[in-house]
């Protein structure tokens, strides 16, 4: 079988590098096999995290990289990852570090980006680490902690927005080695509800982030879509029915082939405060009108069915 390198595609086709994946579990069912012997283990963040900043920089240099604040500090605003950068180091450089010690480079990288580098400015690594923290929380039934925890992650991804483009694709190539960052975007999107049911600031968090998604991914249609649809439901779960409603026209509007926006809006009217089953029916009725998905046509049918009993 051949050997799987740290860098290389996770073979279980999740689409990160292993050593973000599954390293660490076959790292775990060979240590069931082998003696341990320090000197076949990789080198840890935890362990160079140990070191004083001034310890890293000198190994960095015993290993021939010849750092300086000031040259890092414009790294970290070109580079996205600390991988990326510490690669760069190693084709600028004749770096010596061999065995164990070839991940320094990276793992110092890493700290000292957390360490120097400005608070809005996180590498790939550390909002990695930040999603998956905002992960935990979900499995304990948190979710406040785990959308204050991703909202940080949506501030350092603003930090790195190009206005040259307007969707998603050239952040996704930066970051798919950790993230895939469609998905977490959409997953914000619907834990801010969840957050929003216990304490209902985080539906005005949700209505400001979904503005700004549109504002800097105009043309992430599909998305779009979905936020524009969660801003006007959040208006409505603050008792905001005027601004709901607009919203809601407007969406329709601006997307008069998508029938989740008249769903919506007949949500409003069936399903949420605002009780009103003639005004709920006549969205449902349109939105079957311009389905066409066979799933869309079910999910609008239903509704209508549960309409009926409501008389």
């Amino acid at each position: 079988m051949p050997k799987i390198g740290r860098n290389d595609l996770c073979p279980c086709g999740s689409g990160k590098k292993y050593k973000k994946c599954c390293m660490e579990k076959d790292k775990q069912l060979m240590a069931k096999q082998i003696v341990r012997n320090p000197l076949h283990r990789f080198l840890t963040y935890e362990e160079v995290n140990e070191r004083s900043t001034d310890e890293i920089i000198q190994k960095l240099r015993e290993f021939g990289i010849p750092f300086k604040q000031e040259a890092f500090l414009k790294d970290v605003e070109k580079f996205y990852s600390a991988e990326d950068l510490s690669e760069d180091w190693f084709h600028q450089y004749t770096v010596t570090a061999r065995g164990r010690d070839e991940d320094f480079p990276w793992l110092a990288a890493w700290v000292l980006w957390e360490r120097l580098a400005p608070a809005k400015n996180r590498s790939m690594e550390q909002m990695g680490d930040l999603i998956d923290r905002g992960d935990k929380y979900l499995d304990e039934n948190d979710s406040t902690s785990a959308c204050d925890t991703w909202l940080t992650v949506w501030e350092a991804i603003k930090d790195r927005i190009d206005p040259e483009f307007q969707n998603l694709d050239y952040l996704d190539k930066h970051y798919k080695g950790s993230f895939f960052i469609r998905d977490f975007c959409q997953d914000l999107e619907a834990e801010l509800h969840n957050a929003g049911l216990d304490k209902p600031v985080y539906f005005e968090k949700r209505i400001n982030y979904c503005h700004e998604f549109c504002r800097y991914f105009p043309k992430e249609s599909e998305i779009i879509h979905s936020m524009r649809r969660a801003i006007a439901e959040s208006f409505a779960e603050l008792g905001q029915y005027e601004k709901a409603e607009s919203e809601f026209a407007k969406l329709v509007q601006d997307f008069p082939d998508n029938p989740w926006g008249y769903i919506g809006w007949g949500d409003l009217f069936f399903s949420g405060k605002k009780k009103d089953v003639h005004k709920a029916r006549e969205r449902y009725e349109k939105g079957l009108t311009i389905a066409r998905d066979s799933m869309d046509i079910e999910a609008i049918k239903e509704r209508l069915d549960d309409l009926k009993e409501e008389r």
